[in-house]
């Protein structure tokens, strides 16, 4: 028998795919939204569709497991202080209101699996990161530390809780993929930044995998970097996806360029990291893609 999946921010774009796993194994889903009506233009086969406004209406409905990947987008705007605070909230309000949910529930889902970021580390170098590294004293280090807080809040009402912190997501339609290739489409691509800067990925197929992997083990609790096991330079990387697209990689973008279109978001892609998933695989998650290479020729094969 299936089970029924509680998704916050199912309109997005890895709740979409997500949904897609979930409905081809069996599993029913509720959809968390802030519009009701735009969302029901956008979802199909949802078992209910709730507005955040609503939420506590799903106390007494039998929900196996709660997915969080709620929060205002990053790349939707130029930083200001204001945005900031605003994304903030949009991640800590949804898993507070989560929260209240669980506490009232008779029956409580099984597990709360929630979205973080690697960029919880900030610029790390070359050396190996791991789970037990502090969060960085910057502004995403300090939006995925209270982000992973207020999950782990469901600890405290009796919920298995994993977080996921998710390196940069790879398929054809994800828009930050498109954004990266498409200078290479007009043979003008190439490495941003220094091209030192080490980039943790993931395959869609491996971060919705691994979603459902923290589902369905009773094993797996905490938080988990959720990137393949073969992090590369930012060089390698475009010269690999290059290949796979039968380009070259011979035009860098300088870093005082990337600050000037970017401003403050211009850390996300010029810090970088080697986050490593060796907890996860120790939990028994077997990586469908661990090189990039073999990820970029999926994509555009």
């Amino acid at each position: 028998m299936g089970k029924t999946i509680l998704i916050a921010g199912a309109t997005g774009y890895l709740g979409g795919h997500i949904i897609d796993a979930l409905k081809a194994r069996g599993d029913e889903y509720i959809a968390l939204t802030t519009n009701a009506a735009k969302a029901a233009n956008r979802l199909n086969g949802a078992k209910k569709i709730v507005e955040m406004k609503d939420i506590l209406t799903l106390s007494g409905e039998k929900i196996d497991a709660v997915i969080n990947l709620a929060g205002r987008n990053l790349a939707e705007r130029r930083w200001n202080e204001k945005f900031k605070q605003d994304v903030l909230a949009s991640r800590v309000d949804t898993l507070r209101a989560l929260i209240e949910l669980i506490s009232k529930m008779p029956v409580k889902p099984e597990v709360l699996v929630s979205a973080s970021g690697v960029d919880y580390y900030g610029e790390q170098g070359d050396k190996d990161v791991y789970e037990n590294i502090p969060a960085a004293d910057d502004y995403m280090g300090k939006l995925c530390e209270a982000w992973e807080a207020g999950a782990l809040d469901a600890e405290k009402v009796g919920v298995r809780t994993v977080v996921l912190r998710t390196g940069f997501v790879m398929s054809a339609d994800a828009v930050a993929v498109k954004k990266l290739t498409m200078p290479f489409k007009f043979f003008v691509g190439g490495p941003v930044g220094s091209g030192k800067q080490y980039i943790s990925w993931i395959h869609l197929d491996d971060i919705v995998g691994l979603y459902l992997f923290a589902i369905d083990n009773i094993n797996v609790r905490g938080v988990y970097n959720a990137a393949a096991p073969n992090p590369e330079t930012m060089k390698d990387y475009c010269k690999h996806m290059a290949k796979a697209m039968h380009r070259p990689s011979l035009f860098p973008v300088p870093a005082f360029v990337v600050r000037i279109v970017a401003g403050e978001m211009a850390q996300v892609v010029l810090q970088g990291r080697r986050a490593l998933p060796k907890k996860i695989m120790d939990a028994g998650y077997k990586f469908k893609y661990s090189y990039a290479a073999e990820a970029w020729e999926d994509i555009f094969e």
